[in-house]
């Protein structure tokens, strides 16, 4: 079997329930926590990469079950990594057992809770017939807090979930989008997941940024009207014209500018589709693209919520 390219944006967290009742955990509805990692994965975490919380055998005698049946080993949460790894204080709550906590300086990053499967866990039974050429650490289990998974398998067990990753919650963003916030932004989220990048990206471009390019273009097509077409859209129900927002530079590339509203062009849907698979060229100018489209070359204005303060380097993208 092939070797799959692990690069550290996907993870298994491991669960002993004997010594964290994750079960009670799920049901409490507590969306944020922490959760401790191997300490020779300690510098790979980053905000934005995606985790599964994998149970093994559910060893709890019966007076630690709390009236409630063992788990069966599978898959249990999906969770978003929020910060990268830090010494833990120590602290324990109440689901953990007794005389049992995280040890005083443990690797540890902060996670978001975004689907519990509590009630329909991926079983370990069904993940070995259905998907049996997964990494053998998934399968039978690894004596570790967590581990690193390739996208295919990380993919994999989405599928088997029913899991729609486009309809997982947003990063939670600031109310005030600026320059400098939309920077701090991209720094946080360079190492994220193509699938977290891409949600933030669509946040992003339907919110505030999208919503100020759009209408600095007039909702018109920036393309359609530089080659002299009819550059207004059909009308949606609101009234308003439909275009969408191009971004030149691609948010999963995680460089820095590619949020910001400099780096959106307003498009018609058919030339949003021509930019992304049809033979057009662009460079990057200051405060301009310059398109190469269909033997033509057009210049199209850069939008910004504040003007650049610095000469911003060119760039050619085709």
């Amino acid at each position: 079997m092939p070797t799959r390219l692990v690069d550290g944006l996907y993870w298994v967290f491991v669960c002993n329930p004997r010594r964290w009742a994750i079960d009670r955990f799920l049901r409490s509805g507590i969306e944020y926590d922490t959760w401790g990692v191997r300490p020779s994965d300690r510098n790979r975490f980053a905000p934005g990469q995606l985790a599964i919380v994998r149970v093994g055998i559910d060893q709890r005698a019966v007076r630690d079950l709390g009236g409630g049946p063992r788990l069966v080993p599978g898959i249990y949460a999906l969770c978003q990594v929020e910060s990268s790894a830090f010494p833990a204080s120590g602290a324990n709550d109440r689901f953990w057992a007794p005389n049992e906590k995280r040890d005083v300086g443990w690797p540890t990053v902060r996670v978001r809770y975004l689907r519990s499967y509590l009630g329909r866990p991926l079983a370990m039974k069904r993940l070995r017939a259905e998907a049996p050429g997964l990494s053998r650490l998934v399968l039978n289990g690894f004596q570790a807090s967590s581990f690193p998974i390739s996208a295919e398998d990380f993919r994999t067990i989405m599928a088997l979930l029913d899991e729609d990753l486009d309809a997982l919650p947003s990063p939670a963003l600031p109310s005030q989008i600026t320059t400098d916030t939309l920077t701090a932004i991209e720094e946080k989220y360079r190492y994220a997941s193509p699938e977290v990048k891409q949600k933030l990206s669509r946040t992003i471009e339907r919110g505030l940024v999208g919503a100020h390019v759009k209408r600095a273009a007039g909702f018109r097509c920036q393309l359609c009207a530089a080659l002299g077409r009819d550059a207004a859209g059909f009308l949606k129900w609101d009234g308003e014209a439909y275009v969408e927002a191009h971004h030149v530079m691609p948010v999963s590339a995680g460089e820095v500018g590619s949020l910001a509203a400099s780096n959106i062009m307003v498009l018609c849907a058919n030339h949003h589709r021509q930019m992304h698979y049809g033979r057009v060229g662009v460079s990057i100018q200051v405060t301009t693209f310059n398109v190469t489209v269909e033997g033509a070359t057009v210049s199209l204005p850069r939008f910004g919520i504040v003007a650049p303060t610095t000469v911003q380097p060119e760039k050619t993208l085709s």
